[in-house]
C-alpha cells in the first residue's frame, strides 16, 4: 500500500527491501490470494475454463499421442512394423501484460484491508478482460495466439459451419449442419457466443404457430442476468457468452466472420505463474505517479482437433 501511494520500498520481514534499481517489487502474497480468488469466482468467462500450466518458456512440449493400428492376422502372415507419427510440439513465449492503475484512486484508500481488496479487484477485471480478449483474437506477436488467428484451427476446412440467419433459427439445421459432424471424441464441447446472437436468434425459435420451441428442442438455458455465472447451455453444451467486441453479433457480422465458436476449453493452455510485480515511474504530461502491474503470460491452443469456427452466411 505504501510503495503504491508513496512509492515506499516494500520490505521482508528481515527489513530488507525485496525491489531494486533493476528489478519490480512482487505484489505481496495476501493481495495475490485476493486476485486469485477474484479470477476464480467473477470474471473471466473464458480464462476460467481453459487449462492453466507454469511452465518454462521457450522450451517444446509434445502435446500429441502415439497412434498405431491393430491388423488382423494369420499363421501366415504378421503385422507389420509402424512407425509412429512424430508428437506434436507446442512452445510458450515470454508476454508482458501491462495494467495501469490510478493511482489518485488508490492514495485515497486509508485502510490497508479495503487497500488490497480494491487493487485485487483492479488487477483481476483489468487482466481478465485482456485475457478473454486474447484467447478469441489474440495474434501471437506480443501476446498469446488466440483460437481465430491459429493456423491449425482456420485451415481445418471441416471444421468450419457455414450458418444462415435462418439455419441460427432452426433446431433442426443445428442437428444436420453441425452436430452431424461432430465426431464422438469431441462432442462434450462447449460453446462461445455473444449475447445478441443467442437472444435475437436462438431463443426465438419457433414452430408454424410461432410457439416457442427453443427450450424443448436445444434445451437453451441463459443466465445473462447472472452477475457471477452469466452463461447458459444449448444442446446440453455450456455457453460462454462474450460481449460483441470479442465475437460479432450476427446482424452485424459480414459475410464469412464467426460468429460462434464450439471448443474444447481443456485444450486451450494459458501459461503464467500469477507472479505479477509493480512498477511505479512519474509521468510529466499528467502530472502524476503511475503505477503497473506486470505479469508474465501466454496462450495458446494444445490441440486444434476439437475447435470448430460457427461462420455467417448471407442468404441465398
Amino acid at each position: 500500500m505504501q510503495f503504491v501511494q508513496k512509492g515506499t520500498p516494500i520490505v521482508t520481514r528481515a527489513g530488507d527491501a525485496i525491489s531494486t534499481p533493476d528489478t519490480a517489487p512482487a505484489i505481496p502474497l495476501t493481495i495475490m490470494n485476493q486476485v486469485i480468488n477474484t479470477v476464480r469466482l467473477r470474471y473471466g468467462n473464458l480464462y476460467n475454463k481453459v487449462r492453466h500450466l507454469n511452465v518454462q518458456g521457450g522450451i517444446q512440449f509434445p502435446i500429441g499421442a502415439l497412434r498405431a493400428r491393430f491388423k488382423w492376422i494369420n499363421e501366415s502372415t504378421v503385422s507389420p512394423r509402424q512407425k509412429l507419427d512424430p508428437l506434436a510440439k507446442i512452445m510458450f513465449s515470454y508476454h508482458v501484460a501491462e495494467i495501469r492503475i490510478a493511482q489518485t484512486f488508490l492514495a485515497s484508500i486509508v485502510t490497508l484491508e479495503a487497500f488490497e481488496a480494491r487493487i485485487a479487484e483492479v488487477i483481476a477485471i483489468a487482466y481478465l478482460e485482456a485475457m478473454d480478449q486474447a484467447i478469441v483474437n489474440g495474434t501471437g506477436e506480443g501476446m498469446p495466439l488466440g483460437i481465430l488467428n491459429d493456423p491449425r484451427v482456420t485451415s481445418q476446412s471441416g471444421n468450419i459451419i457455414e450458418m444462415t440467419a435462418s439455419d441460427l433459427n432452426n433446431w433442426t439445421a443445428w442437428r444436420k449442419k453441425f452436430f452431424a459432424k461432430l465426431p464422438l471424441g469431441y462432442r462434450a464441447g462447449e460453446f462461445i457466443f455473444p449475447l445478441s446472437t443467442v437472444e435475437t436468434y436462438l431463443e426465438t425459435m419457433a414452430d408454424a404457430n410461432n410457439n416457442p420451441v427453443f427450450k424443448q428442442s436445444t434445451g437453451l438455458e441463459v443466465n445473462d442476468g447472472d452477475s457471477r455465472n452469466p452463461n447458459g447451455r444449448f444442446f446440453g453444451r455450456e455457453i460462454a457468452l462474450v460481449e460483441p467486441d470479442i465475437l460479432p453479433d450476427f446482424d452485424s457480422a459480414s459475410n464469412g466472420d464467426v460468429i460462434g465458436i464450439f471448443w474444447q476449453p481443456e485444450e486451450y493452455a494459458i501459461n503464467e505463474n500469477f507472479g505479477f510485480t509493480m512498477r511505479r515511474y512519474w509521468d510529466d504530461e499528467t502530472n502524476e505517479w503511475v503505477d503497473k502491474a506486470l505479469v508474465v503470460v501466454d496462450g495458446k491452443v494444445l490441440n486444434p482437433v476439437g475447435y470448430y469456427l460457427i461462420k455467417k452466411k448471407a442468404s441465398s
